[in-house]
């Protein structure tokens, strides 16, 4: 029922209360939610996913039924971040599993993991905003200069199709773990896109070619539509050292934004500006 979520390697962060200083809430909100993730994050530590679900907001819930569920040896609160007058707070957790990766999968590691929760009829509830550009409960899916604070969803799919540089060459083992990545900035190299912005008139079309230099097949998909342009990829599936093109064309009443691309295996998601004259 659950599936372990992708690589992230680096030493085990402290686990120490950071809350920002400025931002105090009422001692009884901040009790009521620090209860509630507790509870939430304990039953995935126990599998039990049934639980959990009551305490996942009602647009949410969907979301949760069909994405993984991860299981824990260990959890501890790091950081909540509130905002809205105390109804909204974003929750780093310290999330101790087993990361199934070659030359790793033998001790667990310790992964600071975002969530998003909101106050409801006086209860707290983890949710994802599924509309926003992949705001999702674990701050955005970019990936952050510094993974010691921020980290990769316990919802991502698992690195099907992706190895780790080294593995499967002799000595890639214990005593090969010394040419293993130790961060998970790797992970987030191997697709890239020849352009960050395109700027278009209405009627004019343009593309984006993306480029994967990953060991393996990884999949692309567009997690955010722009009112009036038409996006479509020549191919999502695309095998090592292959390309996808994103063709782009602009209708009449078109409106600038920002189009989301994600890479399935890794979460690593490429921002594409999009400008209407």
């Amino acid at each position: 029922m659950h599936r372990l979520f992708p690589l992230v390697l680096f030493a085990a962060v402290s686990a120490a209360q950071t809350d920002n200083p400025f931002n105090r809430p009422p001692a009884e909100v901040d009790q009521a939610l620090r209860a509630r993730v507790t509870e939430f994050f304990e039953y995935h530590v126990k599998g039990e996913f049934r639980k959990a679900e009551a305490l996942v907001a009602e647009d949410t819930k969907e979301f949760f039924y069909v994405h993984n569920k991860p299981r824990y040896l260990g959890i501890e609160i790091s950081r909540i971040d509130y905002s809205e007058n105390f109804t909204r707070a974003t929750v780093v957790v310290v999330c101790e599993q087993y990361i199934m990766m070659p030359g790793v999968s033998d001790r667990p590691f310790k992964i600071p993991t975002p969530s998003t929760w909101k106050l409801e009829n006086g209860k707290w509830y983890w949710y994802v905003d599924q509309n926003a550009p992949r705001d999702t409960p674990w701050g955005k899916m970019t990936p952050p200069p510094d993974l010691t604070t921020s980290a990769l969803p316990p919802s991502a799919p698992p690195l099907s199709g992706l190895a780790l540089p080294g593995a499967g060459r002799p000595g890639m083992g214990r005593s090969g773990l010394s040419s293993a990545p130790t961060t998970a900035d790797f992970l987030f190299t191997q697709v890239k896109a020849d352009k960050q912005s395109v700027s278009l008139k209405a009627g004019e079309s343009d593309r984006v070619i993306f480029v994967n230099s990953a060991p393996g097949i990884i999949t692309l998909t567009l997690q955010s539509k722009l009112p009036d342009i038409e996006a479509k990829f020549d191919r999502t599936s695309v095998p090592a050292g292959e390309k996808a093109v994103l063709s782009l064309k602009a209708g009449s009443d078109a409106k600038s934004g920002v189009l989301n691309v994600q890479v399935e295996q890794t979460t690593q998601l490429i921002q594409i500006q999009v400008a209407v004259k």
